[in-house]
């Protein structure tokens, strides 16, 4: 197996005459933004603002309406109706199923396989059910496909025995940050006399909000002034504790909402992703993009994400509260290193979790796939 990661400052593609032909599979709505963390709606647009593209929407696309928020649509399986004429290519972001049946029903048509997890991973990491014969498939697909490409070198570099597949070639392409618009210098930070922690999370189990709220309890008991801002479901208990905001969920989707969670990243001295499951949780680079170190549980890809110690820091799996605590009092100790470390966040957000970088990487595979005899 050998792993590939993009080396995006430095990636150059050539121009072509004619664009690639490419058909976009994905089981969540594209044109959806509250869709997936809104992942393929930003996937998409990148690939589509690309002139040697010429993408084509398969699967489930439609704009969502008036109404959308209360109605999750569900994903067209059956490509059997859909137009796969003229394609050159395909690309599958975590769409599994989709491409086995696009294999199927187009033998020959080269595809990349976009994913951000092996079926294993999900059943070792979050305790899901996932039925048995996704390994098969999940195998099948990924021996099909021109390349596999992983979200982080984490899970790039396991896929292959994951997946019992010796020869498997994964390319590392992190995703960018889900975000309108993207700060273009970091962001002013308040006074470290009281430290701002930021928690966003839906998950409150598997995202470790208890844990987030132990590590503020622990900071006070320390005699460390420390405020936490609780973005997400939050226990009604706790929503009073002193030390604890709880603001409710935010839907990025509504402008109000977006502001009002772009000033809590702003604010932020840190964001906490005490996570005890997660692949590559967007809320890291969205937290980068605003000068926002992370302090985050070692699980997934978030290692790959963080950059330690230069952006943030990692924790050992299920660290103590106390251990949390001694790393964040010692990070906010002296502003001058405080704001170094803030700057490393925000230009290692720009420089790797990128949508066109993303995208760039896609087309430069494809080309170089294509330019090669198929057997």
């Amino acid at each position: 197996m050998s792993i590939h990661a993009w080396p995006f400052a430095n990636a150059h593609i050539s121009q072509v005459e004619q664009p690639i032909q490419l058909g976009f599979l994905c089981p969540h709505n594209v044109r959806d933004k509250r869709s997936f963390s809104g992942t393929a709606y930003h996937a998409v647009r990148a690939l589509e603002k690309r002139k040697d593209l010429a993408l084509r929407l398969i699967g489930l696309h439609e704009r969502p309406s008036r109404f959308g928020r209360w109605r999750k649509p569900r994903p067209a399986y059956d490509l059997r109706q859909k137009d796969l004429t003229g394609l050159d290519a395909a690309v599958g972001l975590v769409a599994t199923p989709l491409l086995a049946q696009l294999a199927q029903l187009a033998p020959g048509l080269p595809f990349l396989h976009v994913t951000d997890a092996t079926p294993k991973f999900l059943r070792e990491a979050y305790g899901w059910a996932v039925p048995v014969r996704m390994d098969a498939l999940e195998a099948d697909v990924a021996s099909q496909a021109l390349v596999s490409v992983y979200s982080s070198e984490s899970i790039a570099g396991r896929a292959a025995k994951d997946l019992a597949i010796a020869d498997l070639t994964a390319t590392c392409l992190p995703f960018g940050v889900n975000l309108e618009s993207v700060p273009t210098a970091p962001c002013p930070k308040p006074s470290l006399e009281t430290v701002e922690l930021l928690f966003v999370g839906k998950d409150w189990e598997r995202k470790g909000g208890d844990i987030a709220v132990e590590i503020v309890s622990t900071l006070r008991a320390l005699n460390r002034p420390a405020r936490l801002t609780i973005v997400g479901p939050c226990p009604e208990n706790l929503s009073g504790r002193p030390g604890i905001q709880a603001v409710g969920s935010l839907d990025k989707t509504r402008p109000r909402h977006a502001k009002q969670l772009e000033n809590l990243y702003a604010r932020a001295h840190f964001l906490l992703v005490p996570s005890r499951a997660d692949c590559t949780p967007m809320v890291i680079a969205e937290a980068m993009a605003h000068g926002t170190p992370v302090i985050a549980a070692d699980t997934g890809g978030i290692r790959n994400q963080v950059h330690s110690p230069k952006t943030g820091r990692v924790m050992p799996l299920y660290s103590p509260p106390e251990s949390w605590a001694e790393i964040i009092i010692g990070l906010s100790e002296d502003r001058e290193d405080y704001l170094r470390l803030s700057e490393a966040a925000f230009e290692h957000c720009h420089n790797h979790f990128s949508w066109d970088a993303w995208a760039l990487g896609i087309a430069a595979l494809l080309q170089t796939a294509l330019a090669k005899p198929i057997p």
